[in-house]
């Protein structure tokens, strides 16, 4: 896999947990509502993204700001 660039925000605390609320929210709707549905597999590649960058947004938040 080819290294991909990376992109630096600079978040206050107040503006980290806003985003982090946002997504939370999105992410619950999404597969608590919506599910995946399989066999539109051509969207599957969009949605593992999706998760794997709330996953790290996550992650970063719960280290940085406390969670």
């Amino acid at each position: 896999m080819a290294k991909q660039k990376t992109l630096c925000i600079e978040l206050t605390k107040l503006e980290a947990t806003a985003l982090m609320v946002m997504l939370d929210n999105e992410m619950e709707n999404r597969f608590q509502y919506d599910g995946l549905d399989l066999n539109d597999w051509e969207s599957l590649d969009l949605e593992a993204h999706k998760i794997l960058s709330f996953h790290k947004f996550k992650t970063w938040y719960m280290e940085n700001c406390g969670g």
